[in-house]
């Protein structure tokens, strides 16, 4: 056997790492986001910490500082030593940040950092060019200065040489993003952040108070399968996003990790009211805090479609799906409801067929005229009998202003349809039922009548953009099964009166149509005639002349 011989070799990274590790595809703004996570973990519980980020157009120089509690020498030391950390459940726990965001940001920058009662604060500079050229991971410099001001803690991030330009907007776009990213520290206080001569505010969201009295956020603390707590809050925006500036705002130990995330519900636009925050501190990120590991079961058991927080979503899903409809049922479809519903009444009243479902006496007195008329026909009671099945009530009703007097009134009809020898009222809504599973719904009662719903949360209802003829369908469908149920007739009639009702309605609204084209057609001669008989005026009044 050939005997293997054991050496030692050194597995030093190489000088060129330093800058490659800052070559992470960072915006600036995440790129400072980590600056800022290093001061946030540095905070002290009893005071406001304070962030200052500078951006120099002048000199082009970016600076980071804070009046945390600082670095001692050692911890100074550390901070430049890649994946080193000694931080336990805080933002910077895994050793990158400082270093790939400075490098990120520029090539070169330096760290000044002191703690309260230390007479010295220590500097580490870095230098891309001065590394590449004889740099050490063994050796390394480390400046200590006297100071005056014993009392004073903080550090002081400088970056020189910078890798982007310094442009007028800048300020402003990189104070929203911080703003966001670390609104949950902002909002209870704990950290104020300033970007040149203005601080951070997070935007309000416009909620509406309705779904969640007071403020509109309803809060969540939700059990997951696997123990760990999901915490935040969900609400409905007044005015859904056009831009797909929805979902939830996702922190990780108070830092932004997820912008809008959409999870728990599938992005829709009628989903586009659904906001929140939610606190996912359990679980893993990647190195960068960018995102989460997707692959993580425990991040797969919160965006799993029917995990305990996807039905824990299907409430609000279903609030904002259903606002989002009612505001397409316009007043414009409910007065088209309204000829439609009157079309069917007409339709009713000229089936002679279903006269005998509203008056029982008929179908005796239509077997007495059988039994002694052979052969006439069963139908002629039916039309000779000047009883109406439907009949309709119209009250003006005003309309104007609050307060004021009306200029104009409207009127109103009730309908009320004879089934059974008992008269009801026919009202019907676009509502939202709470379910999936069915199209519409009705009430039957001797004085309220037959109300007709038509479920707006019904899947199919959001594929078309013809609510009209859903309403339609319902109405005659509902009134079918009324009738048949009242006379205890077999299940199967539904159908037959169902389209019976249907086709007359159309064919009432075919001749309304036609009227309607005459009409404008009418109107459109009479425009000609006029515009004519205006030049023959015009003629004869300069000939006159």
């Amino acid at each position: 056997m050939t005997p293997v011989q054991t050496k030692s070799i050194s597995i030093l990274p190489d000088l060129s790492l330093m800058p490659k590790i800052g070559q992470t595809g960072y915006s600036v703004s995440q790129a400072l986001a980590e600056l800022v996570d290093n001061s946030v973990d540095a905070r002290s519980e009893d005071r406001t910490l304070t962030v200052e980020i500078r951006l120099r157009q002048d000199d082009g120089v970016v600076e980071v500082s804070d009046d945390g509690s600082g670095m001692d020498e050692q911890t100074a030391a550390n901070s430049f030593r890649l994946a080193h950390s000694s931080k336990k459940e805080k933002l910077g726990e895994f050793g990158l940040g400082l270093k790939t965001a400075a490098t990120s940001l520029g090539k070169s920058f330096e760290v000044i950092t002191k703690q309260a009662g230390d007479v010295e604060e220590y500097i580490v500079e870095y230098d891309e060019e001065k590394w590449l050229k004889s740099g050490d991971w063994n050796k390394h410099e480390m400046k200590v200065r006297k100071v005056s001001d014993k009392e004073r803690s903080g550090t002081t991030i400088r970056i020189r040489k910078l890798n982007f330009s310094i442009y007028a907007n800048l300020p402003g776009n990189i104070r929203k993003d911080l703003a966001t990213r670390f609104a949950p520290f902002i909002e209870t206080g704990e950290v104020q952040i300033k970007v040149n001569t203005k601080w951070c505010t997070p935007e309000p969201l416009d909620l509406k108070p309705e779904y969640y009295a007071p403020d509109g956020k309803e809060p969540i603390k939700l059990k997951l399968e696997s123990g760990y707590l999901v915490s935040g809050w969900r609400g409905l925006l007044k005015k859904g996003s056009e831009r797909g500036e929805y979902g939830f705002r996702v922190f990780r130990r108070g830092r932004l990790i997820m912008q809008f995330a959409k999870i728990g519900f599938t992005p829709h636009p009628e989903a586009r009211q659904i906001v929140g925050e939610l606190h996912l501190d359990h679980v893993p990120v990647t190195h960068n805090k960018r995102e989460f590991i997707q692959e993580s079961p425990l991040y797969q058991e919160l965006v799993h479609e029917g995990g305990i927080f996807w039905n824990f979503m299907r409430e609000i899903v279903r609030e904002a799906r259903t606002t989002v409809r009612k505001t397409q049922i316009n007043q414009n479809i409910l007065d088209k409801m309204e000829i439609q519903k009157q079309n069917i009444m007409q339709a009713i009243k000229k089936i002679p067929d279903l006269k005998e479902y509203a008056f029982p006496d008929l179908i005796e007195r239509r077997k007495a005229t059988k039994d002694h008329n052979e052969g006439r026909d069963e139908l002629e009671l039916e039309r000779r009998d000047p009883r109406d099945i439907v009949t309709c009530v119209e009250e003006r009703v005003p309309s104007g202003e609050k307060g004021r007097k009306p200029k104009k009134h409207h009127t109103r009809r009730t309908y009320y349809i004879t089934i059974h020898g008992t008269k009801f009222k026919v009202e019907h809504s676009f509502v939202d039922l709470k379910t999936d599973s069915v199209l519409r719904d009705k009430t039957i009662d001797a004085e309220k009548g037959i109300h007709v719903f038509t479920n707006i949360g019904f899947p199919a209802f959001a594929n078309t953009s013809d609510h009209v003829f859903y309403g339609t369908w319902n109405i005659a469908e509902a009134i079918a099964e009324v009738m048949v149920d009242q006379n205890l007739r077999p299940a199967e009639e539904i159908f037959k009166v169902r389209d019976m009702i249907l086709r007359k309605a159309a064919e009432i609204n075919r001749e309304l149509d036609e009227v309607e084209r005459e009409r404008k057609n009418a109107d459109r001669l009479k425009a000609e005639y006029e515009a004519k008989m205006k030049k023959v005026r015009e003629l004869e009044e300069r000939n006159a002349i």
